[in-house]
Order: C-alpha cells, then sequence, then structure tokens
C-alpha cells in the first residue's frame, strides 16, 4: 500500500493551513502574561519546545504507546474546542433546572466531548480499518494493531454517543447544531479517504474554528502585524523541524513512510503544549470572558 496524490495534497494541506493554527500559541502566551518581557518570553518558548521535545523522544522510545496516547488527547483537544464552540457553557449552565439538571448538561456536554473528538480518532480508524492499520503501522511499527484493537469496541461507544446526542437534539436545541455537524461530518468522514478525512476536519473545522475563538483576544490586545509575525516564526519553525525529522527517517523505509511520520510525529510532539495552553491556560480565560 503506498500514499495517493491525494494523500499527499491532504498532508501537504495540514502542514500549510492546518499546522499554522497552533502557531499563534505565541501570541497567546503574550496574551497570559508569559511572554511580555525578553526572559518570559525566552522561558515560555524554552517550555513549549522542551515539552514538545519530550514527545518526541517518548515516541522514538516506544511508538506503538505514543500513538495511542496521541489519538487519545487528540479526541479530548478536539472534542473541547468543538463544545465549546458548539455548547458554550454560558448557553448550559441554567439555575433554574437545580443540581440534578446541571449534572445532566454535564453529562450531555461529556458526551459531546466524546462523540465530536472522536471523528477522526475513533470513527476513521474503524471505519477505514484497512488502509487506517497500514497508516499506523508505518507510524509506529510492530505492536500497532493493538490500537486497533482497543479502538473498535471503543467505536462502538462512540456510535451510542452519536445517538444520544441527535436524541437529544429533537427535544432540547441547544444541541441541534452539534447534532447536524456530526452527522454531516460523519457522512463526509464516511466517504473520504482517511487523511482527506483528517485534513478536512483538521483544518476545515478544527484549525479555523479555534483561529476564530482566539482572534478577538489576540487583535484586542496585539496589532494583526505583531501577531502574525509572532505565528509566522513559530510556524517557520515547525516546517523547519517536519524537514529535520524527515531527513532523519531511514531511506530504506520509502518516502511515504518519511513524509507520514514527519507529519504526525510533529503533530503529536507540538500538540501536548497546544493543547495545555488553550485547553488548560486560555480556553477557561477566553469561557469565562465571552459568558459574562
Amino acid at each position: 500500500m503506498s500514499l495517493s496524490l491525494l494523500d499527499y495534497a491532504s498532508l501537504f494541506i495540514v502542514m500549510v493551513i492546518g499546522l499554522p493554527h497552533g502557531a499563534f500559541d505565541n501570541a497567546l502566551g503574550y496574551l497570559l502574561g508569559y511572554g511580555q518581557s525578553r526572559a518570559g518570553f525566552l522561558r515560555f518558548s524554552a517550555a513549549y519546545i522542551g515539552l514538545a521535545g519530550i514527545v518526541y523522544l517518548i515516541w522514538l522510545i516506544a511508538p506503538v504507546f505514543s500513538l495511542a496516547c496521541f489519538l487519545g488527547y487528540s479526541l479530548v483537544h478536539f472534542g473541547l474546542g468543538d463544545t465549546t464552540s458548539l455548547l458554550p457553557p454560558s448557553a448550559k449552565q441554567e439555575s433554574t433546572g437545580g443540581p440534578r439538571q446541571t449534572f445532566w448538561h454535564t453529562i450531555q456536554r461529556r458526551v459531546m466531548i466524546f462523540a465530536h473528538g472522536g471523528l477522526v480518532t475513533l470513527f476513521v480508524p474503524a471505519f477505514h480499518i484497512d488502509t487506517v492499520s497500514w497508516l499506523f503501522f508505518v507510524l509506529a511499527g510492530d505492536g500497532a494493531d493493538i490500537i486497533i484493537t482497543i479502538i473498535e469496541p471503543l467505536s462502538y461507544i462512540w456510535a451510542a454517543a452519536l445517538i444520544g446526542i441527535c436524541s437529544s437534539a429533537i427535544y432540547q436545541p441547544r444541541y441541534r447544531r452539534s447534532a447536524i455537524e456530526l452527522v454531516l461530518l460523519t457522512l463526509c468522514l464516511a466517504m473520504l479517504p482517511p487523511l482527506a478525512g483528517f485534513a478536512l476536519y483538521f483544518c476545515a473545522i478544527h484549525s479555523r474554528r479555534h483561529f476564530q475563538h482566539i482572534w478577538q483576544d489576540i487583535s484586542a490586545t496585539l496589532s494583526p502585524r505583531a501577531a502574525l509575525l509572532l505565528a509566522g516564526g513559530l510556524t517557520i519553525a515547525s516546517w523547519a523541524l517536519a524537514l529535520a525529522l524527515f531527513a532523519s527517517q531511514p531511506a530504506i523505509d520509502g518516502i511515504d513512510a518519511a513524509i507520514l511520520r514527519s507529519v504526525f510525529i510533529l503533530l503529536a510532539a507540538l500538540t501536548v503544549p497546544h493543547m495545555l495552553l488553550v485547553d488548560m491556560l486560555f480556553r477557561p480565560h477566553f469561557v469565562a470572558k465571552h459568558s459574562s
């Protein structure tokens, strides 16, 4: 099995459109006070790159474990991003229903996180099992099939979550946007090859949504030129890392394997500091500010 022209185009789009969405982390760090001095910026950058480097080293030592973790924390990150947009806390935490109603809304949001985050991490591998099994083997080597074994039963739970969201949408309008998006994306991802489906979700849904969330806060503090300069620097550094990863791959494995590993190991490494910054530091600030 080998990559098609559509696969190459999908990986190119991920690198050119999807990857730069995380490059605004420099600007987010500035907003959160971590880079408003030269020393602070250097500490922030060192911590960010250091975390990514640790993830890369762990991948070299334990690729199957690292790939499984990548799928797991990507599920959480994607799910949190979607639910923040589709179901803001201010719209779901009604006080009139009492503690039981609030508890039920919390459970429903957890289901939404799992359903949205599982689109590309559970549904796509389970639906396109043969192709994804090959991709996982290329990325993690022998033993990667255990990940598919774990994903298969989880995909049934994901299907139950999808049905639950669609059922809730019938009598609760707040869940209709989520249900419609889930159904449409599920159909698209079922028809598209795995890498093309990932590119569609990562670039057109996740990256676009993330940029829309952060730009209002960034532009209120930084000039567009300053924000773009910060993002451009991290983007160029990320592309340089991708080239270094590509050059480090064994020539005997072929260009397809080198490209796949370069893209996805880089994504796995950068997602950890990106997720910590966005989901643990910035997103709570964003939610508190925009739901007040």
